[in-house]
């Protein structure tokens, strides 16, 4: 009786597993792929078609070339600074404004990297990287008009500064 029952429980367990297994051979046979059927071989043909009459030639007006320098802001038709000029300028205040943040770190490298790439990117020379314990954060700017460091925020988000989100805090009055 047991062999029997062994058997019968084993033999469609052996069916099973060799029926359920798949063949490896023929999915990954690195070689040359044979058509099997004549609508095969229909199906695959050569492109004959010219596209040469067809192309377009475009051609681009050159650029005149100014021997100015031009400024490199990536906002246009804003007001710029003068920002090659050296000016001498004292802190007279600090009064309750807003300043847009622009992250919040616990590694100085970082913070001051970003300072850099916007004190570069944009005319803004108003960057400050304050460390409130245990991170640093960059800010920028002193406005006192929430509106204008809103608009600031937007423009940092489009550089490529994600989560820029304005704040209050202390802003300094330059005479």
């Amino acid at each position: 009786m047991s062999k029997l029952f062994f058997l019968l429980i084993t033999i469609p367990f052996i069916v099973l597993f060799y029926s359920c297994s798949a063949s490896t051979d023929s999915r990954y046979s690195k070689g040359s792929e044979e058509i099997s059927t004549e609508k095969d071989k229909e199906a695959i043909t050569e492109d004959d078609f010219d596209m040469e009459p067809f192309k377009t030639k475009i051609e681009l007006p050159a650029e005149s070339k100014s021997k100015e320098d031009k400024h490199l802001d990536l906002w246009f038709g804003y007001p710029k600074s003068d920002s090659m000029e050296i000016k001498t300028i004292t802190i007279v205040d600090t009064i309750p404004g807003y300043r847009v943040q622009v992250i919040s770190t616990d590694n100085l490298d970082e913070a001051n990297n970003v300072r850099s790439e916007i004190f570069f990117k944009t005319n803004e020379k108003a960057i400050y990287v304050l460390f409130e314990s245990p991170f640093y954060i960059v800010r920028v700017g002193d406005y006192m008009n929430f509106n204008d460091a809103k608009t600031l925020s937007f423009k940092l988000n489009q550089m490529g500064f994600a989560n820029t989100k304005v704040v209050n805090d202390l802003i300094n009055v330059y005479k």
